[in-house]
């Protein structure tokens, strides 16, 4: 009896000794680690890049066989006038205005004149300084039609003809030669509203197309005068733009 009782006690002794040794070797509790979720890199789309927009330069426009049909009439004879409207009847009073003054150098009205200075127009200033200047003188009306026939000379005939101017402004009187009285002479020339225009080269045969390019390029009135264009534009007078 004593010795089973001493078993039993031993027993008991060894499990309390078991289980403080084990609870001394295991320490604090540990967490468990667990895997760290996998981080997928997410793709952003690449910035779509918009290219500069690219600058187209403007045609240059050359002579074709068409250009006669586009520019009506295609050819203006020696004699033969045409107003902006197409007539053939038309004077120049009608289509482009009366005289209203004849400008004097010096006048407040000159002074409201502009020069033409595009070197790709050729100006004839065979006058003795400083009157030679007045070829280039002009109303401004007639800047933007002179312009534009330039153009269309140099793409008719490819460059190698230029425009001409030999009288636009005059105070000279060289205009309305037939009116002996001073007084009485005519012509828009006197206020800078026409202009006298050959090719250069000069060549006759080429001044029936020059007169239709001129209508063509808005003149108000042309006349093929033979030897030369003449052509005038309809615009309010610089005569007494100054009178205030």
């Amino acid at each position: 009896m004593r010795l089973l009782g001493g078993l039993i006690w031993a027993g008991l002794i060894w499990g309390v000794s078991a289980l403080l040794l084990t609870g001394c070797d295991s320490g604090p509790a540990r967490a468990e680690l667990l895997p760290s979720p996998a981080v997928t890199a997410t793709s952003r789309p690449s910035p779509t890049i918009t290219p500069a927009p690219t600058v187209t330069p403007a045609p240059i426009p050359t002579a074709t066989p068409a250009d006669a049909e586009i520019c009506q009439p295609a050819f203006l004879w020696a004699g033969q006038t045409i107003s902006a409207g197409g007539s053939y009847t038309q004077t120049e009073t009608s289509a482009a205005g009366p005289m209203v003054c004849r400008i004097e150098r010096g006048d407040c009205a000159y002074h409201k004149m502009v020069e033409q200075l595009d070197p790709t127009i050729v100006f004839k200033r065979e006058e003795e300084p400083p009157f030679d200047r007045e070829d280039i003188m002009m109303h401004p009306a007639m800047l933007y039609p002179l312009s534009q026939l330039n153009t269309l000379v140099q793409a008719e005939w490819g460059g190698a003809v230029q425009l001409r101017v030999t009288d636009a402004y005059d105070s000279l009187l060289e205009h309305d030669l037939a009116q002996t009285d001073a007084s009485r002479k005519y012509s828009l020339h006197f206020e800078g509203r026409s202009i006298d225009l050959t090719t250069w080269p000069i060549d006759l045969d080429r001044y029936a197309r020059l007169c239709a390019l001129a209508h063509c390029a808005g003149f108000d009135w042309v006349h093929n005068e033979g030897d030369h264009c003449h052509a005038s534009v309809k615009a309010k007078s610089l005569c007494g733009t100054c009178s205030n």
